[in-house]
Parts: C-alpha cells; structure tokens; sequence
C-alpha cells in the first residue's frame, strides 16, 4: 500500500450545485480504509479443484505452469503444456493475495499481512511450511478500533461548502479536476508473471511484479524497502536483510547484476553482485507516477502513469541510458495514453496502455520510438505482459490471460485465453 494524497483526476465527475443559501455542493470519489483485526489476519489457505476468472492480477511463470493472482484472493494454477488449450488445475484460496511467486514445488504468496510458503508438491493438499509475519511493514494498526488498515474502498462522497466558506481542497482549472490537499490522507494498494518453452527462462514475474527469485535468494519490496532472503531451502526461507528506500516502492526488475526498483517518484538501482547485501548506487528521478521498469542492454524503459493511487496527470514513456549506473541518463520521453506493464525483446517493446489496448513498438531508434508503431491491440485491455521467447508473449489484463503468437510483431496472433467467468 503506498502512502498518497487524494488525487481526483478529469475522468472521475464533480457536480456543483448552489442552492438560495449559497452553498456548494462537490460530488467526488475517494477511498475509506478497511478494518481487520489480528484475528482475522491468521493465514489461512484452501484448496478448490478450479474457480472462474474474476478480478485477474500478476501473472507469473514457471516451467509449465502459468500462475494467475485472483487480487486479494488467491492464485489459479493453470498447465500450459499444451499453448493453444492452457488447462486450470486448481486454486489456492488466499485472502488478501498480491503478489506470487514460485520455485520447484513451493508457492511464495502474500496475504494482507504475512508472507507465506506453501508445499504444492500434492497440489489438491497445499500446506503452509513457513509464514514471516508483516512482510509489508505498512500494514497500520488503529490503536481505537484495536485492527489493521488492510485495503481501501472505493466509495462517492458528497461535501457542501458555504460559499463565504474556504474550501479544504483547491480547484485545479482543468476540466472538473479536484486536487484534495486537506482532507484525507489515504493507502492505496498497487495494482496489481512462469513455462518449459525452448528458450524461455526458468521462471519470473511481469513488469508489475513486486517479488523475484534470483538463484538461491527471493526478493520482496514493499512500500519503502527490499527484503532479502536466503531460499536456499525453499521451505523456509532466512531474511538476510533488509534495504531501505524512499517512500512509494511499486516493482522490482532484476537484470543481469543489478536490481532495478520502480518506485513513485523514480527508478532505483541497486547493485546485487553480492546477492545478500545488494547496495544503492543511483536513482534516476522523475515526476510522481505508477512506474514499472524494465531493462535491456543498457537501456531502461520505464512507463509513468496517472490514476488515483499514482498522484500525478502524466501518461507518458521514458527512455534512459543505464550504461554509466551512476549516472543514468534520460534519452527521451514519449506521451501515451495510460501505460501500464512493459516487456522489452529485442529491437521489440510491447506496451501495456491500460483501456488503450496493447502496442507494438520497434525500438531500433530510441530517440523515434513514437514514430515507429509496429501494430496495436485496441480491443482488448492490457495491464502485463511478458514476451516469454521471440514467438510467444502472455497478457493479462481485466478481461482475462491471452497468449499470442509474437513472431511477426506486426501482426500478433491470438493462441489461446482464459476470459473472465471462464
């Protein structure tokens, strides 16, 4: 959960009406917190033989498995063998669930509160062999209501003002923008990818992912720190230690002997040539926005955002030159319409735009990457994705996971799916 101000952008709608006693009334959309208490948080998981896509998240791979985040309630597993008909064998019902991960025959998920590994290897009696307590560190205990702050509702709120009155908030002259500055200040969670395909890696995560196994260690980065563990025995991993770091951590990208964290206000990198102790060099900044980042021969390319939990109005691609770590470098900026999760292969860049579907670039020219379109998915929403080998890229998105032929970029073929309600 990431620590912002309230940030009510164009798309959300403001009514102003003033009655005979000269009074405003504002009509605007924010987020109340959600209460449970230590009771409730006990880890829990449960087995179902499958369960109908409903809210999918992040995506991760492994061998021939495709795991799916249902947000904030577990995680289906599906067989990928077969790549034209991916098959769901089962799922893990975990409240609170975010972020998964997985490694040989044990499952790394997250609830509100903990960190738990669980033994999939008899997959129909998943149990828990290791659970690390407060593994976000964010999760804020009301002393009054004797709970934790665990999510964020999104609810419509109305507010009158007299109009000799001084409003709490200013009005932003750019359409119905509202910009809270002394109401409330709220937690938001983020929003929220592994197959045996010839040339595919062993296993990761998406652009999104706030988890990562790096040989023998697994990495977990929440709002404002990276936890390191020893996984040598994966049934119970050992924190080695914990790197702090600015307020507003979202995702971690490993690459090569670096870490890569996208963060609200800019890209951090971390040197892991030692595994237990990676160490701060620099930090790229940028305006307050979602980032996800991914790397790729000395070059990063990282999408901010706007939206609610991002506080900030910019849509838009950065380029930056990682050759020099010290010192990165920004190439050039690009304005998109919403992006979201990114992957990169090649002289290729797919990237998610949120409602604006998915696009194709061609990277050959950094400096003229908006001029260089290659193709674009207009129909279906995109959060994620991965390109997984040259001929194959996964999706995800509100309207479920699609797998796509990607050996010719310009025209991506659908393989299969697994919608929503499926």
């Amino acid at each position: 959960m990431k620590k912002i101000i309230i940030l009510l952008s164009a798309c959300m709608f403001v009514l102003f009406s003033c009655s005979e006693d000269c009074q405003t009334t504002y009509t605007y959309e924010t987020y109340l917190p959600v209460y449970k208490s230590p009771e409730e948080l006990t880890p829990e998981i449960s087995y179902e033989a499958s369960r109908s896509l409903e809210s999918p998240g992040k995506i991760y791979y492994y061998g021939n498995y495709i795991l799916i985040n249902e947000k904030n309630a577990g995680v289906h597993i599906i067989d990928n063998s077969d790549i034209q008909n991916p098959t769901k064998i089962g799922f893990i019902s975990i409240e609170g669930n975010l972020d998964i991960a997985l490694k040989g025959d044990f499952l790394y998920a997250d609830d509100f509160y903990n960190l738990m590994v669980i033994d999939i290897s008899d997959m129909q009696n998943p149990k828990i062999t290791c659970t690390i307590p407060n593994i976000k560190e964010e999760a804020y205990f009301d002393e009054v209501r004797r709970a934790f702050i665990v999510d964020y509702e999104h609810v419509t709120e109305q507010i009158e003002i007299g109009c000799d009155e001084e409003a709490p908030f200013e009005i932003v002259v750019d359409g119905n923008t509202l910009f809270n500055t002394d109401l409330r200040f709220i937690d938001i969670a983020v929003e929220a990818q592994d197959v045996a395909i010839p040339g595919a890696p062993s296993g990761g995560g998406g652009s999104l992912a706030r988890v990562a196994f790096i040989n023998d260690n697994f990495y977990y980065v929440n709002n404002y720190a990276m936890k390191v563990f020893d996984a040598s025995v994966l049934s119970k991993p050992d924190l080695l230690n914990t790197v702090y770091l600015d307020w507003g951590v979202e995702t971690i990208f490993p690459y090569e002997d670096k870490i890569f964290i996208g963060a609200n206000d800019g890209m951090h990198i971390l040197d892991n040539s030692d595994p237990a102790n990676p160490e701060y060099i620099s930090t790229f900044r940028h305006a307050r926005a979602c980032d996800p980042v991914v790397v790729q021969d000395d070059i990063a390319y990282v999408t901010l955002r706007d939206g609610s939990e991002c506080q900030n109005f910019i849509n838009q691609l950065d380029v930056v030159d990682v050759q020099n770590i010290e010192e990165p470098q920004l190439i050039a900026s690009f304005p998109m319409d919403n992006p979201h999760g990114l992957s990169v292969r090649e002289e290729t860049l797919y990237l998610c735009e949120g409602k604006a579907g998915l696009k194709v670039f061609d990277v050959s020219n950094l400096e003229e990457i908006d001029r260089n379109l290659l193709s674009h998915l207009k129909e279906l929403e995109a959060y994620d994705v991965i390109s997984l080998t040259p001929e194959l890229l996964l999706m995800v998105g509100p309207g479920g996971f699609y797998q796509f032929d990607s050996s010719d970029p310009k025209s991506l073929k659908l393989l299969s799916s697994i919608l929503i309600g499926e």
